[in-house]
């Protein structure tokens, strides 16, 4: 459970960080301590976070919904099929500032409609974790929190969250760096996830990992991961996304993203659902409803 004495220790240890930040694996290196809005660095954050949403959402898994979700301007990737296009290329534009005391006073409410758990989500809430972090200490110590994240992530970061996250709600999107290179403009994006969700697994929350069909990507995408999940985290619990559909960039004619621009065909939807089916995971989910 977290602790208040905790959570101060963990705001001092990022709030260091973040002169020569190195909080998500794209490592700027630059300083976000001097400035609440912006700064030059990758995903456009300062030390401040912005609000752009928040619901009850009954939407998430049923492990941990309905939940409280807080989206936060910002990202680490900037993945051509993105649905927050702008809450993450124009973060400082979006929104509210994140406070305690405004969070507070949203749980209440949201807890109050049905609301079990705090997801923060995005964007990416890692590029945010100073503003969490500060504002999550304002919370009851007793609120579970689920961290909705790509986990483009180092060790590091992971371990800052130790002992505060119950619920780690990881994007495992690609099933190759050519993909994820070409789709996200991220490099190393296989080792630096797979070893961070090895990391977040050797805690002692939860771990649900979702992959996204998208079209195109079954054999070089899906299929692996889906493998390497059975292989190498058998605790964590796969939930396979069916609903792709097109939009951010990847609806723009000068991208050479064509299979991007429809939907994942029938065929390819029954492949995904068959290798998840037969690789018999302990537990598993297609589209947030067991199998």
């Amino acid at each position: 459970m977290r602790t208040p004495d905790l959570i101060v220790d963990r705001i001092a240890s990022v709030r260091r960080d973040y002169i020569e930040c190195r909080i998500c694996a794209r490592d700027c290196g630059v300083d976000r301590s001097r400035d609440i809005e912006s700064s030059s660095g990758l995903c456009r954050l300062g030390h401040g976070a912005r609000v752009y949403k928040e619901v009850l959402s009954v939407g998430e898994e049923i492990a941990v919904g309905p939940t409280h979700l807080v989206d936060l301007a910002g990202c680490s990737m900037r993945c051509l099929f993105c649905t927050e296009w702008p809450a993450i290329t124009r973060p400082h534009t979006q929104g509210r500032v994140l406070e305690g005391a405004w969070l507070a006073r949203r749980w209440a409410l949201r807890a109050s409609q049905g609301a079990r758990s705090v997801s923060f989500v995005g964007g990416e809430p890692s590029v945010n974790l100073l503003a969490i972090l500060e504002a999550t200490a304002h919370l009851p110590c007793d609120v579970p929190i689920v961290w909705n994240t790509n986990l483009l992530v180092p060790p590091s970061t992971v371990d800052r969250l130790d002992a505060l996250v119950d619920t780690w709600l990881a994007d495992l999107k690609f099933g190759t760096d050519a993909c994820a290179r070409r789709l996200s403009g991220v490099n190393d994006y296989v080792h630096v996830v797979r070893t961070a969700l090895h990391r977040a697994a050797s805690q002692r929350a939860r771990v649900i990992v979702r992959h996204l069909v998208m079209p195109g990507h079954v054999a070089c995408c899906t299929i692996p991961t889906l493998r390497w999940l059975r292989r190498e985290l058998p605790s964590a619990l796969p939930n396979l996304m069916t609903q792709y559909l097109p939009d951010g960039a990847a609806t723009a004619p000068r991208l050479r993203v064509a299979e991007l621009r429809g939907l994942a065909s029938e065929e390819e939807i029954r492949e995904a659902r068959h290798t998840i089916g037969a690789l018999r995971f302990d537990a598993a989910m297609v589209d947030g409803v067991w199998i």
